[in-house]
């Protein structure tokens, strides 16, 4: 054998990836990112594997896994896996993991603001100078759900009128962090991560019941961990995960 091949079947073999070598793709909603990215760390290093996880609206998520973007494990609302599940993408089975908890945020050191009841939040929404929240038109279902409450409150105009759109609700955690609005609303989960923006829960009675369900995605490629993951994010720990994250688990 000539001398040179063998440090070219060296080269070769480094760089070719190990046959061993798993990779975990998950694709959830942005107000489940926090307990999902957690819990993905921590599988990922006991399994000695790359879970990678991408965050998204609502409507996000639905358009990257119909435009065909590939993820073992989906996670997002009801609705939109079940159309997803209409259209094949994903599994007939899904699992629900935790309910949305909306919540209003204003810059760390700011009085808290009067959010006891509806007719607080009312006075609050009135009283404030800016608000930011999620663009509607960004594919995110709580700013839908903001302004239908704001409606129902009688202050829907008013609040559109102090609108400082976000595309999503960490760019409302910053809105908020930097002084830029006043009050931010959505989910509390999106906005724990920020240090600079203290939240408190929206009134029981104005309170969102969207729950983010998963599913293994018909295309994945690694299903046998995917569903590993997805019983981790649904039992002791992703109960855990998803408290600490301000939202509200479900009961299976």
């Amino acid at each position: 054998m000539p001398p040179f091949v063998v440090p070219a079947l060296v080269f070769l073999m480094a760089v070719i990836p190990s046959a061993d070598a798993r990779e975990l793709k998950i694709l959830t909603g942005a107000g489940m990112s926090m307990p999902v990215r957690a819990l993905a760390a921590d599988f990922g290093a006991r399994s000695n594997m790359t879970v990678t996880v991408v965050s998204d609206t609502a409507g996000g998520v639905q358009k990257r896994i119909e435009a065909g973007e590939t993820f073992d494990l989906v996670i997002g609302t009801q609705s939109v896996l079940d159309t997803l599940t209409k259209q094949h993408k994903v599994s007939a089975a899904h699992t629900d993991l935790a309910q949305m908890v909306a919540g209003i945020g204003a810059r760390k050191g700011a009085p808290a603001p009067a959010v006891a009841d509806s007719a607080q939040f009312k006075a609050t929404l009135l009283a404030a100078k800016t608000i930011t929240y999620v663009d509607p038109a960004s594919g995110g279902i709580t700013g839908v759900f903001f302004l239908a409450q704001a409606d129902k409150l009688g202050v829907g105009a008013e609040v559109r009128a102090k609108a400082v759109l976000r595309p999503n609700g960490t760019g409302v955690a910053e809105a908020v962090a930097s002084g830029e609005a006043q009050y931010g609303v959505t989910l509390i989960s999106e906005m724990l991560p920020n240090a600079g923006v203290t939240v408190w829960p929206l009134p029981d009675a104005l309170q969102m019941t969207t729950i983010y369900t998963a599913a293994i995605a018909s295309a994945a490629q690694n299903p046998v961990d995917a569903k590993a993951m997805l019983d981790e994010l649904s039992g002791a720990k992703g109960r855990a995960a998803n408290l600490k994250a301000g939202l509200k688990p479900v009961s299976h």
